[in-house]
């Protein structure tokens, strides 16, 4: 694929010391609200990881993926730009337009970018494609158009949103502070795929908001209307990049919500019934919150009763998309039509592959070691406490059941679509931090001792205060 810019440059000589400095700083200030100092030590530490895998990311992107979507946002940046300088009335069509159309303005400057297979303009036909290079238009006038401090930029976006998901996991299990570091800060294809001008960095991110600021509001009742304007604002980003993870967290939270009330009864017969209440009522929200959420253009193509058409759609064109410009290496297929088989093999796929028959190319091989470790946690659990109790003990706690809620309907709807591993990879990472604190509880819960090997990967990645 032809690039028009590279990813690196003389500027960032200059200006990335100035983009690293100013998250330092930004860091900092959020560091110095923590009393422990161990808490401290783990910002910087995750901050360092991610800074890393920023410029790794920038790295593989010029000399290993050639390119691929986030060259495209970032020539859509530039096309942006070109059309802001050219005419600055033009500003109001990039703000307010939900996606390039044929009659708009800016059309011409996507259609004669001379970018291969002109695949800019298709691209920005979607309205999930068309918001990264709207967002990515601040770092970019800040920092000289630096590809490399447009991704930290976005990568810090994603590392604050996960801090945000440790404090809220920590506050309610401070016993298990490393391995709920380890869950959502130092997982390697979250901090990976989190690290660069794409549509995931900013999702991942604003899902960790979404997620701290709802216990904060619902739960405890602190700074109500300030917590309630971060999930507006992360919503509104979530909602027209990847509707489909706002629909599954709305539900998640909502029988987190539930549940915790559902703890307050005292009363054991009552509780159970205002158990099964809670998915009566929150499966009917989730409904109308469906139905109400997909009634736009940007989001039609969720509603019920298009779903299944669209799974096989999406996977159409991801395979096109897949066997064409990616090759065969890391195409797979999910050979069933029953709904049922469907959701277990989409879950499957996203959670435990690729299986090592599965790998074609030297980088899939990372995704099957971390792959591989969500298997043998969870086979370990099963064969030593069962099946039944892995599930029975989802119901036991609300945090629990919000944590599987979230990360089996997320992992199930991903791996239905997705066709490829190296999409798969990307699409995956809002629900890994997720499922494996949900493992982690369930061994807790049940004082079961983690393998050794698993054991010895926590010392190395969180060292003990």
């Amino acid at each position: 694929m032809i690039l028009l810019a590279r990813f690196f440059s003389i500027n960032d000589f200059f200006v990335f010391p100035v983009c690293f400095i100013l998250c330092i700083f930004i860091l900092r200030q959020e560091a110095k609200k923590q009393k422990s100092f161990w808490f401290r030590r783990i910002y910087f530490r995750a901050f360092y990881f991610k800074t890393f895998s920023v410029l790794l990311f920038v790295f593989l992107t010029e000399f290993y993926f050639k390119g691929g979507d986030t060259a495209i946002y970032y020539q859509a940046m530039l096309d942006f730009q070109n059309a802001i300088r050219d005419d600055p009335s033009n500003i109001k069509h990039v703000i307010l337009s939900l996606k390039l159309s044929l009659e708009s303005p800016l059309f011409n400057y996507f259609y004669y970018d001379m970018y291969e297979y002109d695949t800019v303009y298709t691209y920005m036909f979607n309205s999930s494609n068309f918001f990264p290079p709207k967002l990515a238009l601040i770092p970019a006038f800040l920092f000289f158009n630096s590809y490399l401090c447009i991704s930290m930029t976005f990568a810090f976006f994603a590392l604050l949103g996960s801090l945000q998901l440790f404090k809220t996991f920590y506050s309610l299990y401070p016993r298990i502070y490393r391995e709920l570091a380890l869950s959502t800060l130092f997982l390697p294809s979250v901090i990976f795929w989190s690290s660069g001008l794409l549509k995931d960095s900013i999702t991942f991110g604003a899902v960790g908001f979404i997620v701290h600021s709802f216990y904060k509001a619902f739960l405890l009742r602190h700074k109500f209307i300030i917590h309630l304007i971060i999930i507006f604002v992360n919503s509104f980003l979530i909602y027209f990049i990847k509707v489909y993870i706002l629909l599954v967290l709305v539900l998640s939270l909502i029988i987190w919500y539930f549940s915790e009330k559902n703890k307050l009864i005292e009363n054991k017969t009552l509780r159970n019934i205002f158990a099964i209440m809670t998915f009566i009522i929150g499966g009917f929200i989730g409904f109308l919150l469906v139905n109400n959420l997909t009634s736009t253009e940007v989001a039609q193509q969720y509603q019920l009763d298009k779903l299944m058409q669209n799974i096989e759609y999406q996977r159409q064109m991801y395979a096109y998309v897949s066997m064409t410009f990616e090759g065969k290496d890391s195409y797979f297929e999910i050979n069933a039509s029953n709904p049922v088989m469907m959701i277990l093999s989409g879950l499957v796929a996203t959670l435990f592959r690729p299986f090592l028959w599965d790998i074609k190319a030297p980088i899939m091989f990372l995704a099957f070691i971390e792959a591989s470790i969500f298997l043998f946690l969870t086979l370990n659990f099963i064969f030593r406490k069962g099946l039944l109790t892995f599930f029975k003990n989802a119901f036991s706690e609300p945090v629990l059941l919000f944590c599987f809620v979230f990360s089996f309907l997320f992992a199930s709807a991903v791996g239905m679509t997705a066709a490829n591993f190296g999409a798969l990879s990307r699409y995956k990472i809002p629900c890994l931090p997720f499922y494996l604190f949900f493992l982690i509880l369930q061994y807790q819960k049940m004082n079961l001792q983690y393998p050794r090997w698993f054991q010895k990967l926590i010392n190395f990645a969180v060292p003990a205060r």
